[in-house]
């Protein structure tokens, strides 16, 4: 985790699921705001940089998508995570092939650690780490990976086929493979066994 905790705001009318997020992600190095709707969340928004909004989708008043679109105005690069319960899987997926959100999850919320882990993968996106960071600096022949790629070598470090990491990120098995073919033209190897310990080699993951 990142030296300054990064700041998560949880939108929700459950007040009883709040509070239980809130003191999960506390207790995980996050610091956290909650809000009761969507105007809450705007003005929490409008006074404070957040890395990362957990929304739900379904909230009276003010929406989960009206406010993913307010937020999207506000901060272009914020990263949204949606929660969905019956009803709003639609409007989820849509969210997410149109690029406003960043991933959704199924109410009611049943793995918290997998909550943690789609919010570290936000995070990463938001704020990649910087080419000083790195463990070893890049030889000149090879070029760095942007986020996404950086993202599906680390989901095919952990041993996902493409059609795994492509159910994962919302995407097609084509578009996977045409990833992996410019980073392995941008890491100089053939396969994935090798682009992996490259990645390793180098820091990259």
């Amino acid at each position: 985790m990142q030296a300054t905790p990064s700041r998560i705001l949880l939108v929700d009318d459950d007040a009883d699921l709040l509070d239980v997020l809130s003191e999960w992600l506390g207790m995980s190095g996050y610091l956290v705001q909650t809000a009761s709707d969507g105007m809450k969340a705007i003005a929490h928004v409008k006074q404070q940089r957040y890395d990362l909004v957990v929304s739900d989708l379904n909230m009276p008043g003010m929406s989960g998508l009206q406010l993913l679109a307010m937020l999207k105005t506000l901060d272009p690069h914020i990263m949204v995570i949606m929660l969905t319960g019956e009803g709003t899987m639609q409007d989820a997926i849509a969210a997410l092939r149109e690029g406003r959100a960043f991933d959704f999850l199924e109410k009611p919320l049943k793995d918290l650690q997998h909550l943690n882990q789609v919010i570290e993968r936000a995070i990463a996106r938001r704020n990649p780490p910087l080419p000083s960071t790195l463990k070893t600096p890049l030889p000149a022949n090879i070029e760095a990976l942007s986020p996404r790629e950086t993202e599906i070598m680390t989901l095919v470090a952990q041993g996902l086929e493409n059609r795994e990491i492509a159910s994962r990120l919302y995407l097609s098995e084509k578009t996977i493979q045409n990833h992996l073919t410019r980073i392995y033209e941008k890491l100089k190897v053939g396969n994935r066994t090798q682009a992996v310990n490259v990645c390793h080699s180098l820091g990259l993951l």
